[in-house]
C-alpha cells in the first residue's frame, strides 16, 4: 500500500510538512521522513522553485543515496493566481478516476472546514507528477514578467488597469490584467480603447493585441470576470 502523509489543509500563508515511510526503489531500504503536504506558493517562494523544477519532495536514500519521488499526494494552493492543484504521483495515472473521486471528497472537507476562506468558485485542478503544475507556474511567470512592461507603459499612457479572472485568463489565452481608459469600473469600449492606446505605444505586447483583436471581432464579449477579492 503507497504511503501517505499526514493531510493538513490550511489556507493561510504557510506550508505543511507531514511524515511518510518510503521506501528506496533502488536498495529497498524503508526510512521515515517529512514531505510537503500542503504547499502555499506565495507564501513560500522556494517551494514554488522548487516545483517548476519539478523537484518537490525529491528524497535522497539515507543508504545508497539514490534520488526518488516517494508515493505520496500533496495540494498546491496559490490564491492570487487561483491555483489550487491536487498532485498525485504518476504511477496513479492509471487508476485516475478513483484519485479524482478522493480529491473531490477532500475538497468537500476543505469548504466544509475553511468555509469562506476558500472561495466557492475555486474549481481544484488534478496533475500526475509535477510536469503540469511546473509547467502551469513557468508560464504564470513568464504572464508576470509581460504584465510589469505593460503596466509600465499603462502608467505612462494614465490608463487604469483591470485584473481579470487568472482562472479566465488561462482558459481565454487572454491577459489577466487589462488597461482602459476613464475611471471606476470598466466597459467593453473603454477596454477596447485602453489596449489600442497600449498596442500604439508598444506592439511587441503580442498578448494584449491578440486580446483587443479578439475583443474587436466578438461584439459579444464584455467585461471578463474579475479577479477574485483578497
Amino acid at each position: 500500500m503507497a504511503p501517505r502523509a499526514r493531510k493538513t489543509y490550511n489556507l493561510g500563508t504557510m506550508s505543511f510538512q507531514g511524515k511518510i515511510e518510503a521506501s528506496c526503489p533502488s536498495c529497498e531500504e524503508a526510512f521515515e521522513t517529512p514531505v510537503w503536504s500542503f504547499v502555499h506558493g506565495e507564501g513560500d517562494p522556494a517551494l514554488r522553485e522548487q516545483i517548476k523544477a519539478r523537484e518537490c519532495n525529491l528524497l535522497l536514500c539515507p543508504r545508497c543515496g539514490a534520488a526518488f519521488m516517494p508515493e505520496t499526494a500533496w495540494v498546491y494552493y496559490e490564491p492570487g493566481a487561483e491555483i489550487l492543484a491536487f498532485v498525485f504521483p504518476e504511477s496513479w495515472s492509471g487508476d485516475e478516476a478513483r484519485w479524482r473521486e478522493k480529491m473531490e471528497a477532500d475538497v468537500a472537507q476543505m469548504r466544509e472546514a475553511l468555509g469562506a476562506r476558500l472561495p466557492v468558485d475555486l474549481e481544484p485542478e488534478v496533475y500526475f507528477g509535477q510536469e503540469g503544475l511546473g509547467a502551469l507556474l513557468e508560464s504564470e511567470d513568464w504572464r508576470v514578467d509581460e504584465r510589469d512592461v505593460m503596466a509600465h507603459y499603462a502608467k505612462e499612457l494614465g490608463l487604469q488597469v483591470f485584473k481579470a479572472s487568472p482562472r479566465w485568463a488561462r482558459a481565454s489565452g487572454a491577459p489577466a490584467e487589462l488597461p482602459y481608459q476613464g475611471r471606476g469600473q470598466p466597459t467593453r469600449e473603454a477596454l477596447i480603447a485602453g489596449l489600442k492606446a497600449l498596442v500604439a505605444a508598444n506592439d511587441r505586447l503580442t498578448a494584449w493585441s491578440d486580446f483587443l483583436a479578439k475583443l474587436e471581432k466578438d461584439r459579444g464579449a464584455g467585461v471578463p470576470p474579475a479577479a477574485a477579492a483578497r
